[in-house]
């Protein structure tokens, strides 16, 4: 038969032991109580922690996709009223170059409108949103456009100088202007100014923009394009347009010679009507198909954060419960302990 040594000090430190174990428990208890969840995932799920932290993992991935929807759709937003303002322009400066036409002295009229309509075109195509341009392709951080009318001037209106100068021998604003016929008019046009327009001379004089666009993951399997670059032929026709009526001495021009330059301009607005409501089209396409994945990606964070509120959350009132009790387990540990380092053998001498 072994007896158990007993002495005042294995008792106090019987109850040191208990304190640090009730207080441990009573910290932990508060901290479910103050935020709802379990102190110790791990230690509480045990092996279904995993599950957790798959989960949990899960809802982040799906998170960051949610935030970068919101981002596309923002840029789309904004890009799809920048295509409307560009739209409206030109079909407000092909309807006056349609009434003007056959106008004697209207061209003024003409040129006043059209030099309007460039400068909002190029405002619109050089839109930021957070310090992005939302026209410049992959290449956001530049200016899709220069600014024609800037002071120097900018590249493009340099280049159609030079092209104007080279063709005829003179500036637009030279009173020679008055002397171009209309076919010498037509072959410029559609010869050294049509190239400004086209590759590769538009790339070097005209847009720094590329012509591969932004593109957003919109779910864990899907992703779109989600810019427009300044680069479409649509807006490349309506800045050809506006610029040989603003800028090739219009106003200068005999009657039959402006006829030719409204009609060229007419022909290209037109065909620019259709290219910008076609990438309004397709932007509208991207807005739609961008808020269905959000709305998929709202119900799947739904299901996974209710699954994990399932193995996380702890019930407050069994809690509050378990709390209290706490608290009177370690208030009666305390108590005692307190009657025990009162105990000295010299008391019963």
């Amino acid at each position: 038969m072994k007896t158990t040594f007993v002495s005042t000090f294995t008792l106090l430190n019987s109850s040191r032991t208990q304190l640090q174990s009730q207080t441990a428990n009573l910290a932990r208890l508060q901290i479910e109580m103050s935020s709802g969840r379990k102190a110790d995932i791990g230690l509480d799920l045990g092996a279904r922690s995993g599950e957790a932290v798959n989960l949990r993992s899960e809802h982040t991935r799906l998170d960051a996709l949610i935030d970068t929807n919101a981002l596309a759709a923002s840029r789309l937003d904004v890009t799809q009223a920048a295509l409307k303002d560009i739209l409206t322009t030109t079909q407000d400066t092909l309807a006056t170059l349609v009434g003007v036409r056959d106008t004697a002295g209207a061209a003024s009229v003409a040129r006043s409108s059209a030099e309007g309509g460039l400068k909002l075109v190029i405002a619109r195509l050089n839109t930021q949103l957070g310090g992005t341009y939302l026209f410049s392709g992959i290449n956001t951080d530049s200016k899709p456009v220069q600014d024609y009318f800037g002071t120097p001037p900018g590249a493009n209106k340099t280049a159609v100088d030079a092209a104007f100068l080279g063709a005829f021998g003179f500036s637009q604003g030279d009173p020679a202007v008055s002397t171009i016929t209309p076919a010498a008019m037509d072959a410029f046009l559609n010869g050294p100014f049509a190239a400004l327009f086209a590759d590769p001379q538009w790339g070097t004089s005209w847009s720094s923009a590329t012509n591969q666009t932004m593109t957003s993951q919109i779910s864990p399997a899907e992703s779109l394009d989600s810019s427009v670059s300044a680069n479409e032929q649509g807006l490349r026709k309506v800045a050809a347009a506006l610029t040989m009526v603003a800028d090739l001495g219009a106003d200068r021009l005999g009657h039959q010679t402006f006829k030719t330059i409204v009609d060229k301009a007419a022909s290209l607005l037109g065909e620019a009507v259709v290219g910008i409501t076609t990438l309004k089209g397709e932007v509208g396409l991207a807005q739609s198909r961008v808020k269905a994945a959000s709305d998929r990606l709202d119900v799947q964070t739904t299901i996974l954060n209710t699954r994990i509120n399932e193995l996380e959350l702890v019930n407050k009132e069994e809690t509050a419960i378990r709390l209290n009790t706490a608290i009177t387990q370690l208030e009666t540990t305390y108590a005692v302990s307190s009657r025990l380092q009162k105990l000295s053998i010299l008391n019963f001498l």
